[in-house]
């Protein structure tokens, strides 16, 4: 006899205070009638504690036994839980009207070698059951480890509850062997020839292990690692390339002691390898993109560089590209149209920009209010600072008679532009203005611009600037950069604005002047003024003198470029001084550079963060070291610094560089596309669906094509499969692959002479059936309770019979309890009320 309710029995123990109660009256009738109350009250408090009495009974309906024969049992297991099984049919199945023995796996089957050991599919073998049973009564015994692998196992047990069935579980107590096993290789799903990538293993076990991990392509091994086990999960990363084009085929392998099962000792990944990267590097005046081409020669980026005045402005050239670099380019060595180009190609194609710092981008290279601003994403104003340094402003202004003309003449724009100069500037900041031919004047001496001569002064001052004749640059700069430096604000800018070429053209004589004005802080802008300039010096003298340079192609150009260098002078949009950036968070632009690891950067252009942009490092002012947004279809990288000099000097020489910028660069760089034709491998019940969907490029399906699929094994041998057309522009075809692994899968398309091509990567992992069972025991404990069922004694060794494998149903006491009591209540009260009692004779 069992308790159902068992903590009702606690009521029990209100008895001894009633028999308290009773002696302290002593009384007979009193003993009697409290006797008979006890009794009452024992015997409802029973009936709450629901006893019941086990009783054989004879069975009626359907018995039937499902023994779990899966891989996950081992021998020893599959052959205790087929022995159990019959012992249940030997002892149990005379007492039903049939009785059936299942085995089960993937399958089910009547005989162990036709199972199916790759999975264990609890659901299917218990509505297997079911259907034995049909509509009459039945009962279920599912002799498994609880082990599921597929189906939902739960949902059948709550079914066949319902049609009041029940199933009875035992569960198998398999031994605790050391187990090793790869849970996973992760690559990229798609990389570009040439890429270096990291190929991360995790490897788990259920204690301590020691062996090795191999990392392979084929036949052939790409590095391997000895490995230390504790318990749980672990991860190894290789770093490797991306050697050829189409379908990479990698696998893990681990080699452990001590490790069971030898299955589930590898695992697979496939990426899609597309031709590498062709990157067109736009280097400034400057130059620059040297160390940044070897870098990514060496990391597999393809490259060309061109001047910034060759940038195609064509999209159909551009196209050609999967991305651009801009090393140290200024807006002004770029016309709107190649600039707007640069926008779409971004914005509409979906490619990649990165523009890098220097002396002559961002700020510095007048990017404010041009799409190229638009583009990327930080804004061309400096971030505000508590106080601004003052400015020195010299503008050297060409007076020779070639700057005459029709009016407005070259020189009228030239004095308007200094004009507007002197009216961006402050009170506190400084200007002189010196012109020349073959001789120079100080039209304006250096003064401060609050203070003697008034703005209005000034400003009459040059215009009353007359013309000249010849052109002797280097005199008038042997006389004007000493006054600049001798000037105490803080910035000291000058600009030559000259529209014809030096008498002296010694370039040695004005490298050696302007590299000693930069010593004392100055920097030196030119702006070319037409054809007729001498562009290679004055594209010369701005690089010596970390400024920029100009080409005003028009008079009408000269104000606006003038006023353009004294309003960059004037936002002092540049920080200098070594210093080491700052990651905000992981992001997949450094995933293999922690900024520890970068070196340290002298320097950078100054730019506020747009609001949607995404800030991956900053500098010790907070300001943009390196930011990336979405822009359109395509990425868009801000990178505040410069690539090499003149503040990452040291950069070129890390051994990490080239793999940084293709990093970088990559980032921004679309998928490869397969173009018209897109294929894909799903899995299914039946196996592995190869489909494929193809167009036309005017948008129209292909039909009636020739559609073969080579698919490649793990072994390296060849299978070839036909895919039939299953709806308009769509092939399909379903195939069984033999083993665990990696297939490439190779399609070809043929219609009207015409070949189409497209790759595709599948990998079939190993059945889970092979992974350590965890939460058998609770499944098993959950099934009988969903379908009210009983647990029996799990099978650990030889089958033994149990009590609760016999055919019984429950006899319940509570009812004859409440008779009991009840008959006992009207005794009570006679006995209470003295009716029991003989009158006296």
């Amino acid at each position: 006899m069992i308790f159902r309710t068992p903590l009702a029995l606690l009521l029990l123990l209100l008895l001894p205070i009633a028999v308290l109660i009773w002696r302290s009256r002593r009384g007979r009738t009193a003993a009697l009638a409290l006797a008979l109350r006890l009794g009452i009250l024992a015997l409802v408090v029973l009936a709450l504690a629901d006893p019941v009495l086990a009783q054989k009974t004879m069975a009626h309906g359907a018995l039937v036994v499902l023994a779990d024969q899966s891989a996950s049992l081992g021998d020893q297991g599959r052959a205790v839980l087929l022995a159990r099984a019959q012992a249940i049919m030997r002892r149990d199945g005379a007492a039903y009207d049939s009785a059936h023995l299942l085995l089960f796996g993937k399958n089910q089957a009547a005989a162990p070698d036709q199972v199916d050991a790759d999975a264990s599919d609890l659901a299917a073998a218990l509505r297997a059951a079911g259907g034995l049973i049909g509509g009459g009564q039945g009962r279920v015994v599912l002799l498994s480890d609880g082990g599921q692998t597929q189906g939902d196992a739960l949902a059948e047990a709550r079914s066949l509850g319902a049609r009041g069935i029940p199933v009875d579980t035992a569960g198998y107590a398999t031994s605790a062997a050391a187990e090793v096993w790869v849970s996973a290789l992760d690559i990229p799903a798609t990389l570009r020839q040439g890429e270096e990538f990291d190929a991360v293993v995790t490897v788990s076990s259920t204690g301590q292990a020691t062996g090795e991990i191999q990392l392979s392509e084929g036949e052939t091994v790409l590095a391997a690692q000895q490995i230390a086990l504790t318990g749980g999960e672990q991860q190894v990363s290789f770093t490797t390339r991306a050697t050829a084009q189409g379908v990479m085929r990698l696998t893990a392998q681990v080699t452990a002691q001590p490790d069971a099962e030898p299955r589930n000792n590898s695992a697979s990944a496939t990426a899609l390898v597309a031709a590498p990267p062709n990157v067109l590097l736009v280097e400034g005046v400057g130059g620059g993109a040297a160390p940044l081409r070897v870098g990514l020669r060496s990391a597999g980026v393809q490259t060309q560089v061109i001047q910034a005045r060759s940038l195609p402005a064509q999209m159909d050239v551009l196209d050609q590209f999967d991305g651009v670099v801009l090393v140290d380019v200024s807006a002004g060595e770029m016309t709107l149209d190649q600039m707007a180009a640069l926008r779409e190609f971004v914005r509409s194609e979906g490619r990649g920009l990165v523009a890098t710092g220097g002396r002559a981008s961002f700020t510095l290279g007048a990017y404010k209010g041009t799409p190229l601003e638009e583009v990327l994403p930080v804004q061309m104003d400096p971030p505000p600072r508590p106080k601004r340094a003052d400015v020195a402003m010299l503008l050297v202004i060409d007076r020779s008679a070639s700057m005459g003309g029709a009016a407005p003449s070259k020189f009228d724009m030239a004095k308007e532009a200094a004009m507007l100069a002197t009216d961006s500037l402050r009170d506190e900041d400084r200007i002189g203005v010196l012109t020349f031919d073959t001789g120079v004047s100080w039209t304006v001496p250096f003064q401060q611009i609050g203070t003697g001569l008034s703005v209005a002064q000034i400003q009459e001052e040059i215009g009353t600037l007359a013309m000249g004749g010849g052109t002797d640059i280097l005199a008038a700069l042997q006389e004007s950069l000493p006054q600049l430096a001798t000037q105490p604000s803080t910035v000291r800018h000058a600009v030559l604005l000259t529209d014809g070429r030096s008498f002296t053209d010694e370039y040695p004589l004005y490298k050696q002047l302007v590299e000693q004005a930069r010593t004392m802080d100055i920097t030196l802008s030119t702006i070319a003024i037409g054809s007729d300039a001498d562009t290679e010096l004055l594209q010369l003298l701005a690089s010596w003198g970390a400024g920029r340079y100009y080409f005003a192609a028009s008079a009408d150009d000269i104000p606006r470029l003038t006023l353009l260098e004294s309003e960059i002078a004037r936002a002092e949009p540049q920080f200098e001084g070594d210093f080491r950036a700052t990651q905000i968070a992981p992001h997949p632009l450094l995933r293999d550079f922690p900024a520890y690891r970068l070196p340290q950067l002298g320097g950078y252009v100054a730019t506020t963060l747009k609001p949607q942009a995404e800030l991956v490092l900053k500098s010790p002012e907070e300001d943009p070291v390196l930011a990336v947004w979405q822009y359109g279809l395509g990425r868009a990288v801000a990178w505040t610094p410069s690539v090499e000099t003149p503040w990452a000097p040291n950069w070129s020489n890390w051994d990490e560089y080239g793999r940084f910028w293709a990093d970088i660069i990559r980032y921004t760089l679309p998928d490869a596309d397969s173009g018209l034709t897109q294929a894909r491998a799903t899995a299914s019940a039946q196996g592995v669906v190869i489909s494929v969907d193809s167009l036309n490029p005017g948008g129209a399906t292909v039909d009636l094509a020739d559609t073969q699929a080579a698919i490649t094994m793990p072994d390296g041998t060849l299978h070839r499969v036909t895919l039939r057309q299953v709806a308009p522009g769509r092939y399909t075809e379903t195939v069984v692959l033999p083993s665990d692994g990696a297939y490439a899968v190779d399609i070809t398309q043929l219609k009207d002479g015409e070949q189409r091509a497209v790759s595709i990567g599948y990998v079939q992992p190993y059945p889970a059936e092979y992974l350590p069972v965890t939460g058998g025991d609770a499944l098993l404990a959950q099934i009988s309770a969903a379908s009210g069922g009983g647990r029996l004694a799990d099978a650990a060794g030889a089958p033994t019979a149990s009590a609760a494998d016999e055919s019984s149903e429950p006899l319940g006491l509570a009812p004859w309890l409440l008779l009991a009591a009840a008959l006992l209540w009207p005794v009570e009260i006679a006995e209470r009320r003295g009716w029991l009692r003989r009158a006296p004779r």
